[in-house]
């Protein structure tokens, strides 16, 4: 029996117990003393691991989807923003106060080159 039940049983371990199951249900004499094991449990037991693992497989191609339609989404709506701001320094002029209210510096704000020495403070 697992005892770790909070941890996914590894893909190698799962793929060998599948078999081993398909292997046991192969036999045309199997009757186990303990009835917690027969065909039929054995049987729904298998048919429940490959329904969860297309379930679960679904679920993370639909994840892949929505990510992908997200990400198209948001580099859309990042392109239009841009495009925005292009098209107010064009209307307002690039040293307004419209640039400044989107978060923008004013070219007569903008410094250029190294920083000098302030040679009046000494």
């Amino acid at each position: 029996m697992a005892r770790r039940t909070t941890i996914r049983v590894t893909q190698k371990t799962l793929a060998q117990d599948r078999e081993v199951a398909k292997a046991v249900l192969g036999l045309k004499d199997y009757n186990p003393a303990n009835k917690e094991f027969t065909v039929v449990k054995l049987q729904e037991a298998l048919k429940n691991v490959e329904a969860a693992i297309l379930a679960e497989q679904s679920a993370q191609e639909a994840a892949a989807k929505a990510r992908d339609e997200a990400i198209a989404i948001e580099n859309s709506f990042h392109d239009l923003v841009l495009g925005v701001k292009r098209q107010v320094i064009a209307q307002y002029g690039d040293d307004s106060d419209e640039i400044a209210k989107l978060g923008m510096k004013k070219k007569s704000e903008r410094r250029y080159g190294r920083p000098r020495k302030d040679l009046q403070a000494e």
